[in-house]
């Protein structure tokens, strides 16, 4: 999800995600379920980055991508499976790509599978992110050699 969705989702419930250096806090936060102040902090260091005005519309492009990817590989249903398993059956380097960008996000500390892994990207995951991001777009738009 979009940081920009999850500040505006929060504003409607009579919150605000306020910056405080590298700290993120919510405002009002009485008027917020538990399980969205957990959702929140999945999501923090994006946040933290959207806030800044250090997270790109291409940037979030890479991240759900990746984000789409790590739903198929846990078996949640989504409209892009199919899709995303012809990628991975005709580019099996991607497929690769991907197992090694798992372990980087485990090596990271990303154990509740549950959770983004937003907090748990680094420089190395964002590379490796950008590079499988730019051989599916390459794949689905038909460059499928």
């Amino acid at each position: 999800m979009h940081p920009k969705q999850i500040c505006a989702d929060l504003e409607m419930l009579g919150a605000r995600l306020v910056l405080d250096g590298n700290d993120l806090y919510i405002e009002n936060p009485e008027n917020v379920y538990q399980e969205l102040v957990e959702f929140v902090q999945s999501y923090k260091k994006r946040i933290i980055r959207y806030l800044k005005g250090e997270y790109s519309d291409h940037e979030h492009n890479v991240k759900q991508t990746i984000d789409k990817i790590i739903n198929y590989y846990m078996g949640i249903a989504q409209d892009l499976n199919t899709k995303i398993d012809d990628w991975f059956n005709h580019d099996w380097e991607a497929a690769i790509k991907v197992s090694r960008l798992l372990v980087l996000f485990w090596e990271n500390g990303w154990r509740d599978l549950d959770t983004s892994v937003s907090n748990f990207e680094s420089e190395e995951t964002d590379k490796l992110s950008l590079e499988i991001y730019e051989r599916a777009m390459s794949y689905f738009k038909g460059n499928k050699s």
